[in-house]
């Protein structure tokens, strides 16, 4: 490769990495999280916990104890999938989707129903409390996903992602002829060369786990653009042929709009463990609830097999099967999403896994920071570069960045201190949330110091995520207690992660306050000498 042709790449691969920055920062930094959502939603409910005295043996577990409750409590809406959750290590009741007639409208959706998500307990069916409320650990990955910008979001992180990839390849190329020969180089001296060393050494030692999830992503996040694509150069625009061809061709059966009791799902689940060879069922699914149509679906994961996810259908009128996918793993495409899944979420190696993945997730945003860092410092040694652009740029990341961190934190203290009993309590943290990053975002432009803006903003985030674990065991020290008297870790694992935030944040700060004084030390002769003459 040419020195221009090395220029140019090195030129596209800084500006695209700034451009695209603080999303892919909230990308990396929220996914890295909420690779322990299941526990942090966990630890969330924990005040629940507290009060019941539940068993999550499978065999005592009763759906049709759960849905006689809810046919009392709701007037369930029958044109939309009613889904079950069995109980998990992670929680010991029965969780409940569906949608209910309301009178009217809903004032978000315009429709004329609208959704529940309830806990039931696994045995005698009753309502436990609204799940909906305490669902954090589930917001923060939804910020991985869409930014909390729902579909439009979606297609947003896609297309960044799709630029990430692009700076993947790129950077991999800038630094091949070297990358061997730098691999352990690491100049301690000059915070420039420190942040490239950092920079390239943990690009190259994450790149299969950022070309892995740069992929997987783009697969996730931008299917749709594929999907219609396909459909109109292959099947002349029908996507039913495509879905079809996919192995996505489960049966579809008419509402017949005539009324017959939800029960039975007991004696199927039985037999759906047999039908999909023994698979751990973790979701069943009714279409048509409530109506002589309906359908039962189980969807389980097979154990013998790498990212194997089978389902077995039955027409609830006769108990008759109508649909397996016993076989769906000889289905290149099915196999394959499911491989996909199942790398992207790094739940197919227990623990150990999530913690690398975790691990890596946060190297990579510290990837992020530096290349914005160096591109920074490289422009401000140019003559003709604009103070005020530069200025605004510094402190767009600096907000950007620490932000979220800040948010992130806000939500989690908010998640521990709001009473689980108000019924806004989900809108109230997500809000919370959107808020601190905002104004975050707005002080770092306000404020004209910016090292101490981001030394106290740091120290305040650590600060924060240090007080929610001393906050876990002043306020709910017998259920914490409890929790690993049960040798359930949800509370450890969640507090670990909250404490290593706290940690990082502290340790960053304190950088900040050192580079800071250096480079004070170093203007200060400068300073000096102009006041003399």
């Amino acid at each position: 490769m040419n020195n221009k042709t090395l220029k140019s790449l090195t030129h596209a691969h800084a500006w695209i990495g700034l451009v695209i920055s603080i999303v892919l920062f909230i990308v990396f930094f929220a996914g890295s999280i909420s690779l322990f959502r299941e526990n942090i939603v966990a630890w969330e409910k924990l005040p629940i916990h507290a009060n019941q005295t539940v068993s999550t043996n499978a065999q005592n577990v009763s759906y049709d104890n759960a849905i006689a409750t809810i046919n009392k409590q709701y007037d369930v809406y029958v044109d939309h999938r009613f889904y079950l959750l069995p109980p998990t290590e992670h929680s010991p009741y029965i969780e409940a989707y569906f949608a209910k007639n309301i009178e009217g409208t809903d004032p978000k959706t315009g429709e004329d129903h609208s959704d529940v998500h309830i806990m039931l307990d696994a045995q005698s069916g009753e309502i436990i409390g609204n799940a909906d409320t305490m669902d954090f650990g589930n917001f923060v990955y939804q910020l991985h996903y869409n930014l909390g910008l729902g579909r439009i979001g979606l297609y947003f992180v896609g297309i960044i992602t799709l630029f990430f990839f692009v700076a993947v390849l790129s950077g991999l190329l800038i630094h091949w002829r070297k990358l061997f020969k730098n691999f352990f180089q690491y100049r301690k001296d000059g915070n420039k060369d420190k942040w490239l060393d950092a920079h390239n050494i943990i690009g190259t030692m994450g790149l299969p786990f950022h070309v892995m999830y740069a992929f997987t992503g783009l697969v996730f996040n931008l299917v749709i653009v594929y999907q219609i694509s396909y459909a109109l150069v292959l099947y002349q625009g029908d996507q039913q042929k495509l879905l079809a061809a996919a192995g996505f061709n489960e049966p579809h059966i008419d509402i017949i709009d005539n009324k017959m009791a939800m029960d039975g799902i007991d004696r199927l689940r039985a037999i759906a463990e047999k039908d999909m060879d023994n698979a751990i069922i973790d979701r069943i699914m009714i279409e048509h609830f409530g109506d002589e149509s309906a359908v039962a679906i189980f969807t389980g994961q097979k154990q013998d097999r790498f990212a194997t996810e089978t389902a077995v259908h039955y027409q609830l009128s006769n108990q008759q099967q109508i649909y397996l996918t016993k076989d769906n793993y000889d289905n290149a495409v099915r196999s394959g999403l499911g491989v996909i899944a199942r790398l992207h979420f790094g739940d197919f190696a227990g623990y150990g896994l999530r913690l690398a993945f975790f691990l890596l997730g946060l190297a990579t945003c510290y990837v992020i920071l530096t290349g914005n860092l160096m591109w920074l410092e490289k422009r401000a040694k140019q003559r003709n570069q604009s103070q005020r652009s530069l200025n605004f740029v510094t402190r767009m990341t600096s907000g950007g960045f620490i932000g979220f961190i800040f948010a992130i934190a806000v939500g989690f203290c908010s998640a521990r201190i709001i009473p689980i009993e108000i019924s806004t309590r989900a809108e109230i943290i997500e809000n919370s949330v959107f808020a601190s990053f905002l104004l975050v975002l707005v002080l770092a432009q306000l404020i004209k110091h910016n090292a101490k803006f981001n030394q106290y903003s740091l120290q305040l985030s650590g600060a924060i995520f240090a007080l929610v674990i001393v906050l876990d065991w002043v306020l709910l020290p017998s259920a914490a207690a409890q929790q690993l008297a049960e040798h359930k870790f949800d509370v450890v694992i969640t507090q670990s992660i909250l404490l290593l935030l706290s940690g990082i944040c502290f340790f960053a700060a304190k950088q900040v306050t050192k580079k800071h004084a250096i480079k004070s030390t170093q203007t200060q002769p400068r300073v000096t000498e102009l006041t003399t003459q």
